[in-house]
């Protein structure tokens, strides 16, 4: 049953027959219920079901972190719908065959600066990531700003080491010792910037593919 809120004039929720009413970010809409198909679904509408199927099945275990890193586009969509939006590209091959193309998965999306010389280094199992260190606050970055990144194994699209918090970026670097279950894997790194409010944040880059050593 639907509800009318403030009069007749006023927002509208909930269902009445095939129409149904939700506020989505303080706006008000009004939607049709889709209608089911007695037709068998075309291989092409399997197809794009099941890649988006694939993509879920990535993405949903790590809906903690990216809520975090993409918070900063929640204004306007829900944090996993931006994570959808800014990596629609990443699932590659043919259906059956899907596969992860790692190189273009983002970990955030936005208009702050990533800082000077942001490099990644990979010792033994540690990884060390520098960049140029500020001595103030420049325009569209703080020094309180802090450095996100997130490690996906190349085999176990299940599996991640992240860190939304790691450092400011008036630090100038951060360590961090990869988890033992990490070792004698190749994994792709990925570096962002956040603000300290979670309301802005860098386009992250990926450093590339790297062999972690077993110790």
């Amino acid at each position: 049953m639907g509800r009318v809120k403030n009069g007749i004039l006023g927002t509208f929720s909930g269902k009445v027959g095939a129409v149904v009413g939700v506020v989505m970010r303080g706006k008000n809409y009004v939607r049709g219920l889709p209608e089911k198909s007695s037709k068998p679904a075309t291989l092409k509408q399997i197809a794009a079901r099941a890649k988006f199927r694939y993509f879920n099945e990535w993405r949903n275990p790590f809906s903690t972190f990216f809520a975090i890193t993409f918070f900063n586009q929640t204004a306007t969509h829900s944090a996993q719908n931006a994570v959808h939006r800014f990596n629609k590209d990443v699932v590659i091959g043919e259906y059956p065959d899907f596969d992860l193309d790692y190189r273009k998965i983002k970990i955030s999306e936005g208009t702050l600066a990533l800082p000077e010389n942001f490099q990644l280094q990979l010792s033994d199992q540690t990884l060390l990531f520098t960049w140029k260190k500020l001595p103030s606050d420049y325009p569209n970055m703080k020094i309180d700003d802090l450095l996100a990144f997130a490690v996906f194994k190349k085999n176990d699209k299940m599996d991640i080491a992240a860190s939304t918090c790691a450092a400011s970026r008036g630090s100038g670097h951060y360590e961090f010792t990869l988890p033992e279950n990490f070792h004698g894997q190749e994994v792709y790194v990925y570096g962002t910037f956040l603000s300290n409010n979670r309301q802005q944040a860098c386009t992250s880059i990926c450093f590339g593919l790297y062999s972690v050593p077993l110790p």
